[in-house]
């Protein structure tokens, strides 16, 4: 009788848990914290706003205590505004929920955060190639 051949460890890890998570970014832009860069490769929610409590928080006028979410479901960044006062803007148009792509720009009160995804970034390369 043929013994099966075992598969290769690292195609069982991914067929169990499906590629690496992307890497996503977030750059603040202008405010106190300009040129800060923070990671958002995890799955769950990253929250933005005023309380120090939050995972990137602001002293800004016009940033709310909970201002706004990233939701992250493993394939997508989600951007969610949680009720906030003045509102949430990407690429200048107010959201309430908004699926986020390389290059977005947020705004959050007076404080513009950019949203990148290196893996993106080389898809768009070769599209235009």
């Amino acid at each position: 009788m043929r013994r099966r051949q075992r598969p290769d460890c690292d195609a069982v890890r991914l067929w169990r848990k499906g590629p690496p998570p992307v890497k996503a970014r977030l750059a603040v832009k202008d405010g106190v914290k300009a040129g800060q860069e923070v990671e958002l490769g995890r799955l769950g929610s990253f929250t933005i706003g005023r309380r120090s409590s939050n995972d990137l928080s602001f002293a800004g006028t016009g940033v709310s205590r909970k201002h706004c979410r990233i939701d992250y479901d493993g394939d997508l960044y989600w951007l969610v505004d949680c009720d906030s006062h003045n509102g949430t803007f990407v690429n200048g148009r107010k959201v309430t929920k908004c699926l986020l792509y390389n290059g977005d720009v947020i705004k959050v009160g007076t404080v513009t955060l950019a949203f990148s995804m290196p893996e993106q970034e080389g898809e768009e390369e070769q599209a235009g190639a």
